[in-house]
């Protein structure tokens, strides 16, 4: 017997009820639901990924920054109020992107700030427009030909 101090009931007849009940059951159910799950999936997560690949571009980065067609967002972060990071993947040449992008920030009245160390074909350095400073830094291409750019921010 199973012993329970509110309530005692002899343990064959609650598996005698349970095998009963499962017995019983038509499991053909649970097929058809699986199906259906399946299905959903297939349908909802080609759209989804498709949503997740039309990501808006970040409200704070300048309009001057026309970010390539072919661009993979790899990650867009706040921290706090006036901190922002953004970096994504790109088959495009990043030296043309670079330069197109600082006589774009220049035409559009941001300051170019270009210390001695910077190595001039793979970083940026700006401000301006809401932008305390900015860097866009190129990091060196992949195997697979993508080269990865990321533009961190202080925002005023």
């Amino acid at each position: 017997m199973i012993m329970n101090p509110h309530l005692t009931v002899p343990a064959a007849p609650v598996c005698a009820f349970f095998n009963f009940i499962f017995q019983q059951l038509d499991w053909r159910w649970l097929k058809g639901t699986l199906r259906n799950i399946a299905v959903a999936a297939c349908l909802v997560l080609p759209l989804a990924m498709t949503l997740q690949a039309d990501e808006p571009r970040p409200n704070w980065l300048p309009e001057a920054i026309e970010l390539p067609a072919d661009n993979d967002v790899l990650m867009d972060r706040s921290i706090g109020s006036s901190l922002r990071m953004f970096s994504f993947s790109t088959e495009h040449n990043t030296k043309t992107l670079l330069e197109d992008w600082e006589e774009a920030l220049r035409l559009a009245g941001y300051s170019i700030n270009q210390t001695k160390g910077d190595v001039l074909e793979t970083a940026i350095e700006f401000s301006g427009q809401g932008i305390n400073n900015a860097k866009i830094v190129v990091a060196p291409a992949s195997a697979d030909g993508r080269s990865t750019i990321e533009i961190d921010a202080t925002l005023q």
